[in-house]
């Protein structure tokens, strides 16, 4: 299960959702579409049947639609702003 990470914050507006990483004192803006993503991971707990609610009303190839959240989502967690809850954290040393 993807949640976001304990030092994000995130509010959602009509415009999209502002993400903010405490941790690197960074903001990550995410437009409509991506805000959707978003939605699903923090709400839904996952991204299952996205695609088809996406691709279907605007006439896109589900598969290709599918492809593109799946490179979202693991851009999201490369960055550290999504963390798998299932994963084993890594520690790491306190003196580094």
């Amino acid at each position: 299960m993807l949640t976001p990470a304990p030092h994000v914050r995130h509010a959602t507006g009509p415009y999209g959702t502002a993400v903010l990483d405490i941790r690197r004192g960074a903001w990550l803006m995410l437009d409509v579409d991506a805000s959707k993503i978003w939605h699903a991971v923090t709400v839904r707990g996952g991204t299952t049947g996205l695609a088809d609610e996406i691709a279907v009303p605007t006439g896109q190839d589900p598969q290709a639609v599918g492809e593109q959240i799946t490179a979202f989502v693991n851009e999201l967690l490369a960055v550290g702003v999504l963390v798998d809850a299932n994963r084993p954290v890594r520690r790491r040393r306190w003196w580094r």
